[in-house]
């Protein structure tokens, strides 16, 4: 099966794209060696008692950072789109790891500021708790999940790789890992806290010992084999899914406990793909919907993929294509909470995503922006020149959205960090598009030999806008595919009858016709995405693209 991934809005910066792409496979090889050398105490058997408690002095580590002016006229501390608010972090903060707590809280931490925050989005307070280390510099903090007490656990690059903070106390207790904790979840029927270590490959436990007048945490990890490097895991009915990054396989371990309750091994029982199936493309993260259907965030071809244990068998969808020309590198995904979609992070291009999984339709939703690119003189007077459309792909390329967070007071939010744009930020997806694309065709299918066939794709594009106040509203429209690893088609050609309407102009639904001409693409199973966009959010509906011998 061919691997796939980003389509470029624009093919004129195909060189420019492809020194991004090396770029992006090196840059986290080269990461992940420097954090082993920097942590090089590898352990994989149990650890307890090798932890610290301190005690906040509040005087110096506690700070409360209000704004009481907030307005929704793009202020400085808040800003708004129609479906996402962001909130600005003080300036070299770093925000990655993030979650909304039982209470709607939402929590933070930074890589450069060693300060845990708290923001409650019903007043805008920003609390911030000064993390007690003495080591200087970023300290990259990758996630975070609160306990069934209610405490706040977050991972941390450093000498103290796991912490946990007691909201209530106002205390921070320092625990040891053999590499710092990648990603965490917890276990709903247990409370255990199950993380990997992307640097040490390992798979690891934090469980809650209990007495009647006291109670500890045990440590316990698991190797899983040398340059597995697990990434992202799902906790389902007693069972463990993780990703392994360098291995391109999902692995499905089961979790063995003694009579007290205490995990004492974990089993692997399954591996996929099979062994003469190829194998997902840096997958990054997993989760598991029903017994037979897995979720595979695939990071460097930009795709979302379907898998079907009992047909080893899988669809990948690509994310639509963004206005400047980066792939997005899908990251972290999570259930909707009423289980009707999966959101998902874009490394790059700044966007969050929802795949509907019943009809397999994708919305993007663009991250505003405050602050531009610094243009120059000649970019003002050349919007549309090569060097404007340069710093503008530079620009969005930087803007890393690395992690999120479902928000358990509303299944419709959903909240994400942006590390080098010190934000974090939420969606709304209840808020209607101001556009809908839909198509009755299903599937395609060409001949691998017939370099004459063609064929028309009728979709409809409507308008959801019921007042004209607002004037022009133009909606784009683009294609997208799993034929190649850059998400464009290979040796086909699509084109629109029109590639953008005005939906202030329109009174009934439009329809247009793609068509679609094979011009000897290999034979395989692939997706087409057709997607409309409108600036503020993307809608992506696919088909199957079948090329027989």
């Amino acid at each position: 099966m061919d691997r796939m991934g980003q389509h470029d809005w624009q093919s004129s910066r195909k060189i420019k794209l492809l020194f991004k792409k090396i770029t992006v496979i090196i840059i986290p090889i080269i990461l992940i060696t420097l954090v082993i050398i920097l942590f090089n105490n590898y352990e994989t058997q149990t650890t307890t008692g090798n932890k610290t408690t301190i005690d906040e002095k509040l005087n110096n580590s506690l700070t409360t950072i209000k704004n009481n002016s907030i307005s929704k006229n793009i202020p400085d501390f808040i800003f708004e789109s129609k479906y996402v608010t962001t909130y600005s972090l003080p300036n070299d903060t770093g925000p990655n790891g993030i979650l909304v707590d039982s209470n709607g809280l939402v929590w933070t931490s930074g890589s450069f500021a060693h300060v845990l925050f708290r923001l409650d989005p019903n007043d805008g307070n920003l609390t911030g708790y000064q993390i007690p280390i003495e080591t200087h510099g970023s300290t990259m903090v990758w996630s975070m999940v609160e306990d069934k007490d209610r405490n706040i656990w977050f991972s941390q690059f450093g000498s103290k790789p796991l912490w946990r903070f007691d909201p209530h106390a106002k205390k921070f207790e320092a625990f040891h890992t053999s590499y710092p904790p990648f990603q965490m979840k917890v276990e709903n029927t247990t409370g255990d806290i199950w993380f990997t270590t992307l640097t040490g490959n390992t798979v690891g436990v934090v469980q809650k010992i209990e007495n009647r007048t006291e109670f500890s945490y045990k440590i316990t990890e698991f190797p899983l084999g040398s340059s597995t490097n697990p990434s992202g895991l799902f906790l389902k009915d007693g069972s463990i899914w993780i990703a392994e990054l360098s291995t391109g396989k999902i692995v499905k371990l089961d979790i063995l406990r003694n009579n007290a309750g205490s995990v004492v091994n974990v089993i692997k029982t399954l591996e996929i793909p099979q062994p003469d199936k190829a194998r997902f493309s840096s997958p990054t993260d997993v989760l598991v919907t029903n017994d037979k259907t897995i979720w595979v965030t695939e990071h460097v071809p930009s795709t979302i993929s379907e898998y079907d244990i009992l047909s080893n068998s899988w669809r990948q969808f690509s994310t639509a294509q963004t206005v400047h020309p980066i792939p997005t590198l899908p990251f972290w995904m999570r259930e909707s909470l009423d289980h009707k979609g999966i959101w998902f992070n874009e490394h790059q291009g700044n966007r969050i995503g929802f795949l509907n999984t019943t009809d397999h339709t994708l919305i993007e939703f663009d991250i505003p922006h405050n602050q531009s690119p610094e243009p120059s003189p000649y970019m003002l007077n050349n919007p549309v020149s090569p060097q404007n459309i340069a710093a503008q792909s530079d620009y969005y390329s930087a803007v890393f959205t690395l992690n999120l967070s479902l928000d358990p007071k509303d299944p419709d939010k959903f909240w994400f960090s942006q590390w080098d744009a010190n934000k974090i930020g939420v969606v709304d997806r209840m808020k209607p598009l101001a556009f809908d694309i839909h198509s009755d065709l299903t599937k395609v299918v060409f001949s691998g030999n017939n370099t004459m066939q063609a064929e028309t794709i009728n979709i409809t594009i409507s308008s959801n806008i019921t007042s004209n106040t607002e004037g022009q509203k133009m909606v784009f429209l683009k294609t997208s595919s799993s034929m190649s690893t850059n998400g464009e088609l290979s040796r086909m050609t699509a084109n629109f009858t029109q590639d953008s309407l005005d939906l202030s102009k329109m009174d009934k639904p439009v329809p247009v016709n793609l068509i679609l001409k094979n011009n000897g693409a290999k034979p395989g199973n692939y997706t087409l995405g057709i997607s409309a966009s409108d600036g503020l959010a993307t809608k992506t509906i696919f088909l199957d693209l079948d090329i027989v011998r």
